[in-house]
This record gives structure tokens, C-alpha cells and sequence, in this order.
């Protein structure tokens, strides 16, 4: 059992703290985060350190960090804090749900999170810290690189590339052998069907208002 401290203080802090004491061996003892956003001392009836003195209180060879953060910032928030961490020589760990399905000949690289109902195929490869949503789907011999965020039900075709720092809204859809910029951004719902470029946005279809009200509705 490894001591893990949590950095964040927001949902998917909470999100993570949850999966850990649940669905891990590892037991979360703190949380911490920059001393300016710290809103009170406690959190889940566990501490909240500043992340300025997080080695004093809680030092790298004893304890392992996770960091849970969102994709704040196009996931530089997220990567920041994983370097910052790794130059005060923490060692982090990857969760992975037991509801997941993850093939022996995947790599999965440090601080990565693999959510309820996923499913990693064969010869897939995830960098560092990395965010894989529930449900979603990597398919085989896909490469997503560090720092990506891919949100709830997205799907990734086969000989996908994902290049760092991309996000991935919920729901989109990546068609094989398509390569997906570093820092790109694909909206929910989206679906791609070709390489796009880096720091590029796509925007999933918009929902189409009807002129009638659901009571007239021809539902059987």
C-alpha cells in the first residue's frame, strides 16, 4: 500500500480520492495545491497542505503524489504541476478502474487515470499524465501522448496518434490513422476524420431546435 497525496481541490479531486479509497490499494493521507487557492484546511477530513511546503510536510521518499487536474489551460495547469513535482523528486502513481478493460500489451505511463468502462486495446500506448474518461475507448496501436485529457465516451480508432497536451471533449470521435495536433482541442461531439493541425479547434455539431413542443410529439 502506497501513502498518496492528491493534488487538487476541486472535483476531480474529489473524483480521484473516491476511486483510490474504493477501488485501490493505495491510501490517500492529504490533499495540496498552490497556498493561493486553498479555500479551507481540510478537505474530505483529510489535510490540505500548500503545495509550496508539500515536501516538508509529506517528503518524496515516503510518499507518492497523483495530480487531479482538469484540462485548465489547454492541460498546461495539469503539466506544470507534474514537472514541478518530479523536480522535488516525487514518484507518482496511474489508477486505473477495475471496471476497465486494459490489454496486457498496453503501456501506460505515470499519473494517468483510466476510468470506469474503458477500453484500451491491444499495442496502445499512453504517455504521462494522462486523463482517459469513462467509457472511452483506445483502439489498438493508438499513441496518446503526454499531457492529453480525453473526457468521457471518446473514441479513438485504430493507429490513432493523439499528440501532447490535446483535448478531447465528450463523445468525439477520432476515424483511424488520423493524427491529432499537439494542443488541438475537439469538442464535444465531434467527429474527425482527418489530421488537424496543432492548437486547432473543432466544434461538434450544434442541436437543431425544432418548431414544435414534446407534447406534439409522434413518440411510440
Amino acid at each position: 500500500m502506497s501513502q498518496i497525496v492528491i493534488y487538487g481541490n476541486g472535483q476531480l479531486a474529489k473524483l480521484a480520492f473516491a476511486r483510490l479509497k474504493h477501488d485501490s490499494s493505495h491510501q490517500v493521507v492529504a490533499f495540496t495545491v498552490d497556498g493561493h487557492l486553498i479555500e479551507a484546511d481540510r478537505l474530505l477530513d483529510l489535510p490540505v497542505i500548500p503545495f509550496e511546503r508539500v515536501v516538508k510536510h509529506y517528503p518524496p521518499d515516503r510518499y507518492r503524489l497523483f495530480i487531479a487536474v482538469g484540462h485548465v489551460k489547454i492541460n498546461r495547469i495539469r503539466a506544470e504541476r507534474y514537472g514541478q513535482a518530479k523536480e522535488h523528486g516525487y514518484r507518482f502513481i496511474s489508477y486505473v478502474s477495475s471496471k476497465a478493460v486494459v490489454w496486457p500489451e498496453v503501456e501506460i505511463g505515470e499519473n494517468c487515470l483510466i476510468g470506469d468502462g474503458c477500453v484500451i486495446q491491444p499495442y496502445a500506448k499512453l504517455g504521462n499524465n494522462v486523463h482517459v474518461g469513462t467509457a472511452s475507448i483506445v483502439g489498438h496501436h493508438t499513441v496518446v501522448g503526454d499531457h492529453c485529457y480525453l473526457a468521457v465516451n471518446v473514441v479513438l480508432a485504430g493507429s490513432v496518434i493523439v499528440e501532447p497536451y490535446a483535448f478531447l471533449g465528450a463523445s468525439a470521435t477520432v476515424r483511424d490513422q488520423v493524427r491529432i495536433g499537439e494542443a488541438s482541442v475537439v469538442g464535444a461531439g465531434a467527429v474527425i476524420g482527418q489530421d488537424t493541425k496543432p492548437k486547432s479547434v473543432y466544434a461538434g455539431p450544434s442541436p437543431q431546435l425544432l418548431p414544435i413542443t414534446s407534447d406534439r410529439l409522434p413518440l411510440f
